[in-house]
């Protein structure tokens, strides 16, 4: 080791001053949690119940660099970024697993570098601001602590007056570079703006806190570590992430897009940010991945990725889009890419950012040295590595190859990670089956139908949801295993039908409406008793950040 391992512990002791629940109207039935985010580093807080005054007296421990000294530490500069969740409380009878959607109430960057001139707990007071239009109203004060372990010798603690130093210069020098990108690119944009008045080009964006960036800044190489095993399961699970609309356009205002531990803490995304966010996770992968901005088949704003086999060098048979709102790949040789998407406007990675001349897809080449078709906006890396919103990993070998190869900065810190499911996923699904089961059954004696439920075939019904989580992230169909194994429980003059449905979300109470709306459930619901044996499997399969995918499949085997 090139140094001594040193470890941050920090104490989320109380929030004060919460004027949102002043009321106990606002308050009743919510809870607020912290999700804290410090380099590959993700933890989250218990859940309190939402109030003017809260306490947590919650004690964190992140892993620090390994550093010679104080001193040396004082270069990492990653802050902990703090975002607070409020959310229904659990204990409704109908969805317990279901705490409703999580809202974001504010999202804050701590300065850690203060416990460096100190040997004990460094007491934190944070003012913590609103998002959004909320930005400029103080919606509570943290009170923390900090410390860092070992403490060292005394004559090892920096001064205040040199950790001060060292904060002051990193502000300016973001704040010079900063100044001198927008003054750049508005010069440069005057001169083309009005050949794209009617495109969706985007130069810039702003995050939940309203810190405006150019927006390669918003996408990082981020490695799934064990999260997820594949890029096809990368595109499955932002697809099921909820989508949220995006606010209305704003003449002249740039659009906002969540910071990726904010996006993750409140569980939703517009299709930008998927777009954003898949972009990301490719990247991740060592992909030649790029963030599209246009319009889709309908000529409404659309986002989605690109990603190219060989670089500059691609023919369309070695381009694919992957669309985090259809969770589809469409190759660009394919007939359904031309009827999918009509114009690419904005295209960008971690390093560069493209505007592209041509109005149609039809008539857009690949090849982004290629000037009739691209025209480059002068980023330069330094003001691009500058402005970064998540620190990077130290570069390896293989990272340097791989910025070389595909124009892409290093890769970030930040992690994705599963963080479980309420109950153990089989004691879940046996419930949800249970559940829909009594209601088949009193739906069918209210008809005047006796129901028998065949175990034996809910068993091999788990093989068909396999295949369908498969399907949906592969785009292959592995159904002869199935279908070979229901010929065998199938009798002669017997058929067997079933019904799968896909949710996104764990309020079971919404389930059997949307089964009991389709007329393939109704007529399976109307089967006769005295040929018929009914089964129900449910497959809850868990993603990171709290996404699941629940099949619920409905069937019968009988005379129809």
């Amino acid at each position: 080791s090139n140094g001594s391992q040193w470890q941050l512990v920090l104490r989320l002791v109380e929030c004060r001053a919460l004027l949102d629940y002043l009321d106990e109207c606002d308050a009743e039935g919510r809870e607020l949690q912290w999700h804290v985010s410090f380099g590959r580093h993700r933890a989250r807080s218990r859940s309190v119940c939402a109030a003017v005054d809260v306490r947590y007296e919650e004690t964190l421990f992140f892993e620090l660099p390994a550093a010679a000294s104080r001193s040396s530490l004082l270069a990492h500069g990653a802050p902990i970024h703090l975002v607070l969740v409020c959310r229904g409380s659990p204990g409704a009878v109908e969805d317990p697993w279901e705490l409703g959607p999580r809202h974001l109430v504010c999202s804050h960057h701590l300065e850690w570098r203060h416990c460096l001139s100190g040997a004990g707990p460094h007491k934190v007071m944070a003012e913590l601001k609103g998002l959004g239009r909320r930005r400029q109203l103080s919606v509570g004060v943290l009170h923390a602590e900090l410390e860092l372990r070992p403490p060292g010798a005394p004559a090892s603690l920096v001064p205040d007056i040199g950790v001060a130093a060292q904060i002051h210069a990193e502000e300016q020098k973001r704040e010079e570079v900063m100044r001198r990108v927008f003054e750049d690119l508005d010069r440069w944009w005057a001169h083309y703006h009005e050949l794209y008045k009617s495109r969706q080009i985007r130069l810039f964006a702003q995050t939940e806190s309203s810190l405006f960036l150019p927006v390669p800044c918003f996408v990082a190489g981020v490695e799934v570590g064990r999260s997820l095993e594949s890029p096809s399961h990368v595109l499955r699970w932002v697809a099921l992430m909820g989508t949220e609309p995006p606010p209305p356009p704003t003449e002249g205002a740039e659009p906002r897009w969540h910071t990726l531990p904010a996006l993750w803490a409140k569980g939703r995304a517009t299709v930008e940010e998927k777009a954003v966010l898949l972009c990301s996770m490719l990247v991740g992968f060592s992909l030649d991945a790029w963030c599209c901005l246009g319009t889709d088949a309908q000529g409404q704003p659309h986002a989605w990725v690109i990603v190219r086999d060989r670089g500059d060098l691609s023919k369309p048979v070695e381009v694919s889009t992957w669309d985090p709102r259809s969770g589809a790949r469409i190759r660009a040789d394919d007939a359904k890419y031309l009827s999918s998407y009509t114009s690419i406007d904005t295209m960008f990675n971690d390093r560069q950012l493209y505007v592209c001349h041509s109005g149609a897809v039809a008539r857009t080449s690949f090849d982004l040295t290629d000037a009739r078709c691209w025209l480059l906006v002068p980023l330069d890396d330094a003001a691009v590595d500058a402005l970064r919103l998540y620190p990077l990993a130290a570069p390896t070998a293989a990272a340097a190859r791989r910025a070389s190869s595909w124009r892409s900065g290093g890769l970030a810190q930040l992690r994705p990670r599963h963080w479980g499911l309420p109950l153990e996923a089989e004691a879940m699904e046996d419930s949800i089956e249970q559940r829909i089961a009594g209601v088949m059954r009193a739906h069918r004696e209210a008809a005047g139908l006796s129901t028998r439920f065949d175990d034996h075939l809910a068993q091999l019904l788990h093989v068909a949801l396999v295949n369908c989580e498969f399907q949906r992230a592969f785009g292959v169909d592995q159904a002869a295993d199935f279908e070979s194994l229901a010929r065998r429980v199938c009798g002669e003059d017997e058929v067997l039908q079933a019904v799968p449905a896909q949710f996104n979300h764990l309020r079971v109470s919404l389930y059997w409406p949307a089964l009991s709306d389709r007329p393939t459930v109704r007529s399976l619901l109307a089967a006769p008793a005295a040929s018929s044996s009914f089964a129900v499997r449910v497959r809850i399969v868990p993603y990171p950040e709290g996404v699941v995918a629940v099949w619920v499949l409905v069937a019968a085997v009988g005379r129809f």
